[in-house]
């Protein structure tokens, strides 16, 4: 299996989920976001739910929601993202850190949508199993986290907040990328972290209400 998708394989991947995306499910930036949160949990999470979720489908075991070619491009994907999200703490897309440079201008690509909606849904659906590992603190700020995901994708939209934001509202711009930063490199402590079968940590090297390492 090759490490990233090859610019064939991302094609390819982007038509399948477009159609996919027609019917409730995610596109491919909305899915790289989905799996980065994915990835920031500190509990692997069944392929089987997670790839379930993108096609917007119900999970069932032993059934995949895509044709093998595709699960294949998936797990790349999925791979791949553990390599930037864990192994390099980049919880953002790098293809969307030229994206985040037109917030400074006031402006939401859409493609940033799509991977902060991804990020956020990703939230919603392990809300429970985030209830199950963090003290309630913990879940407060995770979620605030994921909102924050959430409300810079609404800034994009045509809501009353948005226009008036793109208009000069607050917040400044330099403010919201800053706290979008701190949201992420708190999400990548938690991505750092093992746990046992009862939740415990097992390693003691991050901090997950800092988000970075501890010496």
């Amino acid at each position: 299996m090759n490490e990233k998708l090859t610019k064939s394989q991302e094609k390819k991947l982007t038509e399948v989920l477009d159609e996919a995306a027609q019917f409730g499910g995610m596109t491919l930036m909305q899915s790289r976001g989905y799996l980065a949160h994915i990835h920031c949990f500190p509990k692997t999470i069944d392929p089987g739910i997670w790839s379930a979720h993108i096609a917007n489908v119900k999970p069932e075991k032993e059934l995949w929601p895509f044709e093998n070619k595709i699960m294949e491009m998936l797990f790349t994907l999925y791979n791949q993202l553990h390599t930037e999200v864990v192994e390099k703490g980049q919880v953002i897309s790098p293809k969307c850190n030229a994206l985040l440079d037109e917030v400074k201008q006031r402006r939401i690509p859409q493609d940033l949508r799509h991977w902060c909606a991804g990020f956020m849904t990703g939230y919603m659906v392990l809300r429970e199993k985030w209830q199950e590992v963090c003290c309630p603190e913990q879940l407060e700020e995770v979620e605030s986290c994921s909102h924050m995901m959430g409300y810079l994708a609404t800034l994009g939209s045509e809501e009353e907040h948005a226009l008036a934001w793109r208009d000069g509202a607050e917040p400044a711009p330099e403010m919201l990328l800053e706290a979008i930063q701190e949201a992420m490199d708190y999400m990548h402590g938690w991505s750092q972290m093992e746990l046992d079968e009862d939740n415990q940590p097992v390693n003691a090297m991050v901090n997950p209400n800092e988000g970075n390492s501890l010496n």
